[in-house]
């Protein structure tokens, strides 16, 4: 059976007998990806990779601030960008497969010292709240709001340390990457979050429009699906202390 799906795929995309090397960029963004001792690791990290190995390709992979990630893959300088929300916008110029890597949960962070309680987007009106620049979040209408300032920083460390000063109210974090920056920081007993998710959305690896890209979608899409059912993912997951519920 493992056979004849190989055989099937490597009909189906271009490349796929002779370990054709893709290019794919995204940014630092612990759990999902992160550099560490000069070796890449994370949780969609590593299922890409033994996903895309798994159909025979080898992978080159380069770390980049988002929007220089989002322009590499459209103009077709890289092959793929990992951990991407889908927008109709997005749909336009990138190929999406039918399966997702993870799901995100943007939350509020805040200074313990000086909370402002989340209630819905009218509860942040004056304030100032720190967000990633280029990122979409999933959430149209937070991105359209006009009664508050999104102040973008280029990490979430920076966006963490800023809360401390006072130099913004909130700040608006993938919850596992803002957990994870707030341990490695120290700063558990400075800064809380809101649990409630201000945006939600599905991560996935996206394709450039380009040769085969269509066709590859569909194999990474098969693939990801059966490997997801093996132990191999539940051990990938454990590593990063996930569950399967939570992808």
């Amino acid at each position: 059976m493992r056979f004849h799906l190989l055989l099937w795929l490597s009909l189906l995309v271009p490349g796929l007998a002779t370990a054709t090397t893709l290019k794919v960029v995204s940014e630092p963004w612990v759990p999902y990806i992160f550099e560490q001792d000069g070796e890449l690791h994370g949780i969609d990290y590593e299922v890409t990779q033994q996903v895309l190995t798994q159909l025979g390709y080898q992978l080159e992979w380069e770390l980049v601030p988002w929007k220089r990630a989002l322009l590499s893959v459209e103009s077709g300088r890289a092959d793929a960008i990992l951990d991407i929300l889908a927008t109709p916008e997005r749909r336009q110029t990138l190929i999406f497969p039918t399966e997702h890597l993870s799901l995100n949960d943007s939350v509020l962070f805040y200074a313990r010292q000086h909370p402002h309680p989340y209630a819905n987007l009218q509860s942040l009106r004056g304030l100032t709240v720190g967000v990633a620049p280029g990122y979409n979040y999933g959430n149209p209408d937070f991105l359209a709001a006009d009664y508050f300032t999104r102040e973008p920083a280029p990490t979430n460390e920076a966006n963490l340390l800023k809360l401390l000063n006072q130099r913004i109210d909130l700040a608006l974090i993938d919850r596992r990457a803002g957990l994870h920056e707030r341990q490695r920081l120290g700063l558990q007993e400075q800064i809380g979050f809101d649990p409630q998710p201000l945006a939600s959305g599905k991560l996935y690896l996206a394709f450039h429009r380009g040769t085969g890209k269509v066709e590859l979608s569909h194999a990474f899409t098969t693939e990801l699906r059966r490997f997801k059912a093996s132990e191999a993912y539940q051990q990938i997951l454990s590593r990063y202390g996930q569950r399967a519920s939570l992808h």
